[in-house]
């Protein structure tokens, strides 16, 4: 998702808009590491679902294991040279300087309603708009890296020919594509925000698609 750049970067509330999203997403990596670990002492524990039992371990064809591998392999190309090409493609250093790090949560999700035709256009957040819809447009690029984690995964049910691999592959399946029509369908409306709306010169530009 690219934010407006503005060359803010050097704002305070800037800074501490993106430690915030820092913050947030370490605490939900950190979290999700804790209650994995928690269910792999707990859930062999109980009896439930123990080690040696068929749901965590499989035996796989010899061309479930071919195949699995090379979909592991392609899915951690796709995902390092997904986040290379992004980093490659400037949007980083876009993302760090956008003035949009400098609102809430609340805020920001009320301005992507706006851009998406949700909720009223309010003339005070008309300057950040045009931003809000290029963040919009940027939104399926991050489908590259995402989708390479979800190969990971398949290429791993493939491998293990395990209940349990096979039903966390399923879920990142039905993720990527809530996630792949989530996006689409945003960037279609704010193009279509782009293509509609002026701003005093003239209709308004989306420079970073």
């Amino acid at each position: 998702m690219k934010l407006v750049t503005d060359g803010g970067s050097g704002d305070p509330q800037v800074r501490r808009g993106r430690r915030r999203a820092l913050l947030l997403m370490v605490a939900v990596i950190v979290g999700a590491a804790v209650i994995a670990a928690l269910l792999g002492v707990l859930l062999p524990a109980s009896g439930i679902f123990a080690e040696e039992s068929r749901f965590w371990d499989g035996d796989p064809p010899d061309w479930a294991g071919v195949i699995g591998l090379v979909v592991c392999l392609t899915g951690l190309v796709g995902m390092v040279g997904g986040f290379w090409w992004l980093a490659r493609s400037g949007y980083y250093r876009r993302n760090s300087r956008s003035r949009l790090w400098a609102e809430s949560w609340s805020r920001r999700r009320h301005l992507v309603r706006q851009v998406r035709g949700t909720a009223a256009p309010r003339d005070e957040d008309r300057p950040l708009l045009p931003g809000v819809a290029e963040q919009l447009v940027d939104q399926p690029k991050f489908l590259l890296p995402f989708g390479g984690l979800t190969l990971i995964q398949v290429g791993q049910a493939l491998l293990q020919w395990a209940p349990a691999f096979l039903l966390l592959a399923a879920i990142l399946v039905v993720l990527l594509a809530g996630l792949a029509v989530s996006s689409f369908r945003g960037a279609r409306q704010a193009e279509a925000f782009l293509a509609g709306h002026t701003d005093g010169a003239g209709p308004l530009s989306s420079s970073g698609q």
